[in-house]
Order: structure tokens, then sequence, then C-alpha cells
């Protein structure tokens, strides 16, 4: 082969693999992978990824981080919970209802608890202690609060299940997480 050709051939080939390592060094693309590979034992995977994802820390967060970020999510919806329990509460027709206001009191002491059993979850995981059972554990707890709840105000006239679902999914992404940190 004449110089010139094989110059010409190696600057395509050359050119050729430019793109693709561009492709393969973005950042973006690996947080994506990170945050599937933290969402791979979750039962609702996109749910994770897209939850995990619609937090602006998680494109720079490691594992560690994101299991907080799950946390923390869930952590947010039980104190909204918390809020919308004590509006039902309030409601001059739920207030009148001595089974309803029963009902409403245990769902809001069950995400009292949930929300405090999250906040002892962060608190081992800042401290690096997220090896221990405590963190997978303190996440459960807050699951069956939450499934305890959800039997408190079963049958009753308002909806509540939407939002339990919701928490349920998303204290269960957290416990996911979690699994995946700890291996």
């Amino acid at each position: 082969m004449k110089p010139i050709t094989t110059l010409f051939m190696l600057s395509i080939l050359c050119l050729s693999l430019v793109p693709h390592q561009i492709v393969a060094d973005d950042p973006a693309k690996s947080t994506n992978n990170l945050i599937e590979h933290a969402c791979q034992r979750s039962r609702s995977r996109d749910f994770c990824v897209s939850s995990l994802a619609s937090d602006p820390s998680s494109q720079h967060a490691d594992l560690r981080g994101l299991a907080s970020i799950a946390i923390k999510l869930a952590h947010k919806n039980a104190t909204d919970l918390m809020d919308h329990i004590a509006v039902l509460a309030n409601n001059d027709t739920i207030s009148t209802d001595p089974a309803a206001q029963q009902g409403l009191y245990d769902c809001s002491d069950n995400y009292l608890d949930a929300a405090e059993q999250l906040e002892n979850s962060l608190a081992a995981l800042s401290e690096n202690s997220y090896h221990d059972a405590d963190v997978s554990n303190w996440v459960k707890a807050a699951i069956a609060d939450a499934k305890s709840c959800e039997a408190a105000v079963e049958g009753l006239k308002f909806e509540l299940s939407h939002q339990n679902r919701v928490f349920i999914l998303l204290a269960k992404n957290a416990f996911a997480t979690v699994q995946v940190l700890t291996g």
C-alpha cells in the first residue's frame, strides 16, 4: 500500500472511533447506568429509575448517595402524607365519623413512625454503618407502617390508598437500593 493510502485509512479509522469514545465517556450515560444498577432489585424498576433521576443531585451521586436520595424521597412522601391526613381529619364530613377519625389517627401515627424510621435510616447511612442490618430494617419497618395505615382506613369513605401505594413503592425502592449498596 502506498503511504498516502495507509495514512488515509488510519485517519478514517481514528475518526470513526472518536464518536464512540465520546459516547462511552458521557457522564450522563454513566449516571443513568448507576441509577439502573441501584434499582436492579426493585420490583418497580422504571418507577425507581425515574424517581431517582428526578432528583438533580442524583447526577453526581455514587451508590450510597442514590440510596440516600431514595430514602429522602420516601421520607418526603411520608411527611406530605401526614399533612394530607391532617387535612382529611379536619374535613367536616370525616370529623363526624368516629371510625374515620380513628383510622386517620392510626394512619397519622403510622406515618409519624415511618418518617422516624426513615430518618434513622438516613442517619445510619450517613455514618457509613449501612452494612448493619439497621438501615434495611428501618426501611422495612416504614413499609410495615404504611401497610398498617392501609388496613386502618380500609373501607372508609375517603381515599388514601393511592398515596399509600406511592409511599410503599418509594420505600420499597429505598429498600432495594440499600440492598444493592450492601451487596
